[in-house]
């Protein structure tokens, strides 16, 4: 052992990452069982998705965008079932190596080691394990036999045995033991039960380390101290003097803090941050004591093994306390700890000015008399240290046996948690409370267990009462969030904003209380507070950012993140200032959903990605989105997902397809048919088509739409509804449009002209626009005749229209391209055509581009596909071209029934005389 490489690797190794763990849980992580999670819900706005100019009416078209609030909600504790055998592993290894070393003891030490350790697993409650019967004692016989047989033989007959012989078979003799009692067991899952009580042994032979190293800080300040002072004659009685009543002192300040009595402004900490510096110094302490000491329990090497080994079960007894949150055992080790280190830093102390003053100060090597005599430091200062122990626990009322008491109530329920069993973890969590309240775990865990067992007022009183007596940031979550779910909305605030008081901006709370300010109409107070909130949390700025868009006042963080939802929200902040998003964010959102298993979430990005304009072929997005909608976790969203395959339509100038889509959902969606419908109604009159959208908006008013407004009476009015447009306008008091007070004369001739767009002939429209005086409503006309009736114009004619536009607008290359040659079967001509329109390449995607169906027709040569086209453009456009070349088609194909009935709804709006002008034109 004194040579040994791979032992000294090893205890280090032991040490250290027992450090790092414990250092971890103490600074960053302090209650690892907390399950705090950010649950995602999902809010609509309305986003312009597009805009409608017709002259003096303007309106957006509107559609749904998602934004992704997180609300934090206190989930059951977390369960860290593998690092419970990790450790349960560690210390039976550790006392493994324990008894091992006990071996090399003298006679009396060893007898009293073997008394120890009988007592310890006696106190283990491994008679819990009920072989045999109810807590009957052959789990302890069993241990008892797997570990002091072979103890006491190496003892007696084993002493030239080399020790990494006696550690394998105290090894498999010990582990064979508890394989055995974990078979032979009866009860649920035996292996958690023995894993979690093996706390009870870890911390026992870490306390026995913490008691042997009491002094170990002070004497090994004065062993460095002696050593610096070799021939220089310092004055160390002043020194250590001084260091004795600042650490004696720091110890009562953390003595009165852990009583909760501390009211001085000091700042405070954890006592086992001690642990590092009394293991570091204590092993200078020790090196120096087994150099001086005659009689020792064993050889020196033993000795330090053993230390090493306490140094080591201590690190890792704190990374155990955190992860179980067994707050109770902790409190317990650390008043033990303070205690200790009190009572034998202060006998120490004296023994040092009692004995070593007057030859403190002469600057010899007077550590090396530190432990002469042995019985000084192990008798007068030891039995001194336990009586200021014992007086420190009759000063703090003998807490320390309440906190042992609530401590195995708390690894017992531990291990009812982790199999299930409800009923006897809650109640071993309440018992574990009501004997030590600073038990956070227990009180949280007790009432999420009633809330599960189906008994909600009482868990709402442990709640309320740990709200009174020891408020917890869980439990103030758990009991707004039960209040919210029962629609006590305003108990949840009153809670939340108690809970701020006593957590100032607390970011769980915070954001909570945010948020539910804006379901009680306080949203002035919910940005104010969410705004305020000092801190950068992502699930904070997320909301920011998504509740600024919710109160119609969207921005563009400069700051990009990564998050998805941020992202998410981010894009519909976009959208709602109808924006043109970044390219990098749309790629970024894509590649996020595309392993994305939340439905919410594919469901919310999909639809914001889709709700800009888009005229690329739309086919591979709507096949994308179908497969979606097929997916069984995606069936909650099916409806969503169809809505955003129409947006989709929309964006891709597809008309036909999106009308048809949306009166689809309206059928199949009752109970909001009316906002399917209306869009629809919104999208027909972007088209011109006035009279379909008045009777689209009637029948979304009959399925329970009431946002009326001032563009739908200027509808209603030009699809020759007067009587409508009144009756909207006294139900819903409608504003009448600015426009109505205009005094220019264009406007009323431009709205003629527009009401009746489509089913008037070029011809006809032409007259009535050279009529218009000059202004931007005979542009607007102008437009909308090349856009809408190039097929039944002449180049002249397109060119004088082009004239006029230029001259407003400017030089329009495309325009100039098509109506230099107007030829709608020829491809460039087309393709100028859809650029300077900005359609789809689709022909047939919108049916009231009229010259774009012609195309097609032309395109294709068999009448009977003309004839299809030309139906379906007709279920929509009234143009009275588009109908004679139907008519002419249905005949081609040998359907004159249908080109007779055709011939007669035409007739229905056009003059005779305009049908035979258009005849002998060859249409």
């Amino acid at each position: 052992m004194k040579t040994s490489t791979l032992f000294k690797i090893t205890a280090l190794l032991f040490i250290i990452l027992g450090g790092i763990f414990a250092l971890y849980y103490l600074i960053f992580n302090t209650q690892p069982y907390v399950n705090i999670q950010a649950a995602s819900f999902l809010d609509s706005i309305s986003i312009p998705f597009d805009w409608v100019q017709i002259g003096p009416i303007s309106f957006p078209i509107q559609v749904d965008n998602f934004l992704v609030f997180q609300e934090y909600k206190a989930l059951s504790p977390k369960i860290y079932l593998t690092e419970s055998y990790i450790y349960a592993c560690i210390v039976w290894i550790g006392a493994v190596s324990v008894l091992t070393l006990l071996t090399e003891f003298k006679k009396t030490y060893f007898i009293l080691g073997g008394i120890a350790w009988i007592v310890l697993l006696t106190f283990s409650d491994f008679n819990g394990m009920n072989i045999g019967g109810q807590s009957t004692n052959y789990p302890l016989i069993i241990l008892l036999g797997a570990t002091l047989i072979p103890l006491i033989y190496f003892h007696i007959w084993g002493q030239k045995i080399h020790l990494t012989i006696k550690w394998f078979f105290l090894f498999v003799s010990t582990f064979s033991g508890l394989a055995i009692l974990i078979k032979l067991s009866p009860i649920t899952s035996p292996e958690i039960y023995f894993a979690e009580h093996s706390l009870t042994i870890g911390f026992c032979l870490a306390l026995a380390w913490v008691f042997w190293n009491g002094h170990s800080i002070l004497s090994g300040i004065y062993i460095l101290l002696a050593r610096v002072n070799h021939n220089l004659n310092l004055n160390i009685t002043a020194q250590i003097s001084i260091i004795s009543l600042l650490y004696i002192g720091t110890l009562f300040i953390l003595l009165l803090d852990l009583q909760g009595g501390m009211n001085l402004p000091l700042p405070t900490f954890s006592p086992l941050f001690f642990l590092l510096p009394l293991g570091i110094l204590g092993w200078i302490s020790i090196g120096e004591k087994v150099l001086q000491s005659e009689e020792l329990v064993s050889t020196p090497a033993v000795i330090k093994a053993l230390y090493l080994l306490g140094f080591g079960l201590s690190l890792w007894l704190v990374w155990k306390l955190k992860l179980s949150g067994n707050q109770p055992g902790e409190e317990l080790f650390k008043h033990l700890l303070v205690y200790s280190q009190i009572g034998f830093t202060l006998f120490f102390y004296v023994y040092l000015l009692a004995n070593f003053m007057s030859v403190m100060n002469s600057g010899k090597a007077i550590e090396k008399v530190l432990y002469k005599p042995y019985s000084l430091v192990y008798y007068h200062v030891r039995i001194g240290g336990l009586i200021v122990i014992l007086v420190l626990t009759t000063y703090t009322g003998g807490i320390i046996g309440v906190q042992a008491s609530a401590m195995t109530s708390n690894i017992l329920a531990d291990y009812y948690y982790q199999i299930d069993k409800k009923l006897e973890a809650s109640i071993l969590y309440e018992n574990a409370w009501i004997r030590y309240r600073k038990n956070p775990k227990a009180k949280f865990a007790t009432a999420q267990l009633l809330f599960e067992l189906k008994q909600p007022t009482l868990a709402k009183e442990h709640l309320e009462e740990s709200m009174v007596n020891v408020p917890q940031v869980d439990n103030i979550l758990l009991l707004s969030d039960r209040l919210h779910q029962e629609n006590n909305v305003f108990d949840a605030i009153y809670f939340l904003e108690r809970g701020l008081d006593i957590f100032p901006n607390e970011p769980h709370l915070l954001n909570n209380l945010s948020l539910l300010y804006t379901k009680v109409n306080k949203s002035t107070e919910s940005l104010e507070l969410m705004k305020n909130n000092g801190h950068d949390n992502p699930v904070l700025n997320s909301n920011l950012s998504a509740l600024k868009t919710k109160l119609g006042q969207p921005e563009i963080s400069p700051i990009q993140s990564s998050d998805l939802i941020t992202q998410i929200n981010a894009l519909a902040s976009s959208n709602a200032l109808a924006n043109v998003p970044p390219k990098a964010l749309l790629q970024s959102i894509k590649d996020h959903l595309e392993t994305e298993d939340s439905p919410m979430l594919i469901n919310a990005g999909w639809r914001n990605l889709f709700s800009q304009i888009d005229r690329d072929d739309p086919s591979k997005d709507l096949v994308y989105l179908d497969s979606l909608g097929q997916k069984p976790e995606m069936l909650d969203y099916l409806m969503s997902l169809q809505e955003t395959s129409v947006i989709r339509s929309m964006a891709a100038g597809r008309v036909t397809e999106a009308v048809k889509n949306l009166n689809g959902l309206a059928f199949r969606n009752p109970n909001d048919a009316g906002y399917y419908l209306q869009l629809s109604g919104t999208i027909l009159a972007q088209n011109l088509d006035f009279q379909k959208s008045a009777n689209e908006f009637i029948a979304a008013e009959e399925k329970g739409f009431q946002g009326f407004n001032t563009q739908h009476w200027s509808i209603f009015g030009l699809a020759g509804m007067p009587e409508k447009a009144l009756e909207i306008r006294e139900t819903y008091q409608v504003q009448l449009p600015s426009y109505l007070a205009s005094e220019d004369a264009a406007i009323p001739e431009y709205l003629n002209i527009i009401s009746n767009f489509h089913q008037t002939s070029p011809q006809m429209l032409l007259s009535q626009w050279r009529a218009l005086p000059e202004s931007e409503l005979k542009t607007d006309i102008a437009i909308r005749l090349v856009a809408h009736k190039a097929h039944g114009l002449t180049q002249g004619e397109l060119k004088e229209l082009s004239i006029l536009i230029t001259a407003k607008i400017g030089p329009l290359d495309e325009l100039e391209i098509f109506v230099n040659n107007p030829d709608l079967k020829n491809k460039d001509a087309v393709k100028s055509f859809i650029s300077w329109i900005r359609s789809s390449d689709d022909l047939v995607a919108n049916p009231y581009l009229s010259p774009l169906i012609i195309s097609a027709v032309e395109i294709n040569t068999d009448p009977l596909t003309q004839y299809e086209i030309l139906n379906a453009a007709t279920e929509f456009n009234r143009d009275p071209i588009l109908w004679l070349e139907k008519i002419s088609a249905a005949r081609a194909s040998g359907l004159d029934n249908y080109a007779d009935e055709s011939l007669e709804i035409l007739k229905q709006w056009i003059s005779m005389e305009e049908l035979e002008s258009l005849q002998n034109l060859n249409y």
